[in-house]
C-alpha cells in the first residue's frame, strides 16, 4: 500500500531537500574557506589580508565533525557523488588532463589508477547507504573526503595519487570490517 502525501507534506518534503542542499553548500564552502585559510598565501587574498592558519584549521576541523556526525543524513547522496566522481575519473583517462583544468596533464597510468580506486569506492558507497554507520564508517568516508582533496594537490604536480589510494583503502577497511561483524553475529 503506497501513502499519497498530501499537498503541505510534498512542500514541506520539498522544503527540506531544498535545506539540505543548501546546507551541503554551505559545508563545501567551510571546507574551501578553511583549505584556502589554512593552506593559501598572501596571493590569494585581497591587498592586506593575511591568511590565518589556525582559523583555517578550525573551520577544517569544524567541517570535519559536521561531516562525521551528519553521515547518516547524507549517506544516501554519496552513491550519486561517486557516480560522478567514478564519470569525471572517465574523462580523465580518455581526455588525458583534469576535467576543471585543462592545463593539468594526467598520465594515461595515473588516469586509469584513479578511475579504478574510484569505481571500487563506489561500487563499496552503495553499502554504506543501506546500514546505521559506525564511528569507523564515518571517519573512513571523511578520510576519503580529505583524500580527495590531497589527490587533487598531488594531480596538479602529476603525481601518483597516493592520498587517493589511502582514503580508498580506509573505506574498504571499515566495509570489511561491517562485514566481519555480519559474519561473526550470525555465526554466533
Amino acid at each position: 500500500m503506497t501513502a499519497v502525501l498530501s499537498k503541505a507534506e510534498e512542500v514541506v518534503s520539498g522544503f527540506r531537500r531544498a535545506g539540505g542542499c543548501l546546507l551541503g553548500v554551505a559545508w563545501l564552502g567551510l571546507v574551501f574557506a578553511g583549505i584556502v585559510e589554512a593552506f593559501g598565501t598572501e596571493a590569494n587574498f585581497l591587498e592586506g589580508h593575511h591568511p590565518s592558519r589556525v582559523l583555517g584549521y578550525f573551520l577544517l576541523a569544524t567541517a570535519a565533525i559536521i561531516f562525521v556526525t551528519t553521515a547518516d543524513r547524507w549517506k544516501r547522496a554519496f552513491p550519486g557523488i561517486m557516480i560522478a566522481a567514478t564519470l569525471g575519473a572517465l574523462l580523465e583517462l580518455e581526455q588525458g588532463h583534469a576535467v576543471n583544468n585543462p592545463s593539468v596533464l594526467v598520465p594515461r597510468s595515473t588516469g586509469f589508477v584513479q578511475l579504478v580506486v574510484i569505481a571500487g569506492v563506489t561500487g563499496l558507497s552503495f553499502t554504506f547507504k543501506k546500514r546505521p554507520l559506525h564511528i569507523l564508517d564515518r571517519i573512513a568516508l571523511l578520510v576519503f573526503a580529505a583524500s580527495i582533496f590531497l589527490g587533487g594537490e598531488q594531480e596538479a604536480h602529476r603525481q601518483m595519487p597516493f592520498a587517493l589510494f589511502f582514503g580508498a583503502v580506509c573505506v574498504l577497511l571499515a566495509w570489511t570490517i561491517n562485514r566481519l561483524r555480519i559474519s561473526h553475529r550470525i555465526e554466533g
